[in-house]
């Protein structure tokens, strides 16, 4: 018998269809000493009594709580929902943007503040540029759509690849003041890993323009908290848009809630809230079912453990 723990709710029929896979495959509510498979996140400090675990299938991008020491044994297979939550993340992104260009948000607050204000000059979506950093699924999605909109869009990237045809101009991390220096909008989407905790100094943000948008939907230890605030309260940018926070749920008592030069979405970006990031997850759940049970390289393996 194979004992499964899902932690995501999946509906029955498709629980059935994760059944045909094999008869030894067995679901739990709840996991227990023999549990060989955690569909979905699970809190990490709970795994560590979990003895006869051989694999978590995450239900995020992200994975650096559990590759952290102590959480997971090295035998243990741990793999990341890639692609599952590209067009979700790439659409929130891409609202933000439009939304904050037009000031819109300001307009929303002056509403709350009964405020009769004109919020001055704006830009053309086709007069900006856009650096992206992190360009991953998310950020080549990103890109395609910012350049249907004929902005000009700026990649920065990890490794070297050719430049795709949707994309200006191509860079790599160690060139990202450079990357961000002309840019009207700066976005990142990077992963949380060690290589990219605190890659934004006060220097990276005094690179771009004074009237820069900067947009977070990657993770919240991209930069401290005290560089955030610093960037705001000397209004180094125009404005920020983060999704992601080191510390979540932000605390009440967050200083961070009441700058109005910044824009806080609560982790929403990726959070299946479209259709397609469900169904692109039951598919993968059922894809890496099928490799397990007939001993196959499992899609989307996360191989690094700190």
């Amino acid at each position: 018998m194979i004992k499964a723990f899902l932690r995501y709710p999946f509906s029955d029929d498709e629980i059935a269809r994760f059944q045909t896979l094999s008869p030894e495959l067995f679901f739990q509510d709840r996991p227990d000493e023999e549990t060989e498979i955690i569909i979905g996140n699970y809190r990490p400090e709970k795994l560590k009594g979990l003895t006869s675990l051989k694999w978590m299938q995450l239900s995020a991008v992200g994975y650096d709580k559990y590759i952290a020491k102590g959480i997971l044994n090295d035998e243990v297979l741990l793999t990341n929902a890639v692609g599952v939550h590209t067009q979700e993340v790439a659409e929130h992104v891409f609202a933000v943007i439009l939304m904050m260009i037009k000031n819109e948000q300001l307009y929303r607050d002056n509403q709350h503040g009964h405020v009769w204000r004109d919020e001055g000059k704006v830009k053309s979506f086709g007069d900006l540029t856009v650096t992206i950093i992190g360009f991953g699924s998310i950020g080549n999605c990103l890109a395609k759509m910012c350049k249907a909109l004929n902005m000009y869009v700026i990649g920065v990237k990890r490794k070297a690849i050719e430049k795709p045809d949707y994309l200006d101009e191509l860079y790599l991390n160690d060139e990202l003041n450079k990357a961000v220096g002309n840019a009207d909008v700066v976005v990142s989407v990077l992963p949380g890993n060690k290589e990219n905790e605190h890659l934004f100094n006060l220097d990276t943000f005094r690179a771009m323009k004074e009237d820069c948008i900067f947009i977070n939907a990657g993770r919240g230890n991209l930069y401290t908290e005290e560089t955030l605030i610093e960037v705001l309260d000397q209004k180094i940018i125009k404005s920020v848009s983060t999704d992601v926070f080191a510390q979540e749920p932000l605390p009440q008592d967050s200083r961070l809630w009441d700058y109005p030069n910044l824009f806080i979405t609560p982790h929403a970006a990726g959070n299946f809230h479209l259709n397609i990031a469900h169904k692109t997850f039951v598919e993968l759940v059922e894809e890496n079912l099928r490799r397990y049970i007939n001993n196959q390289e499992l899609k989307y393996l996360v191989t690094e453990r700190e």
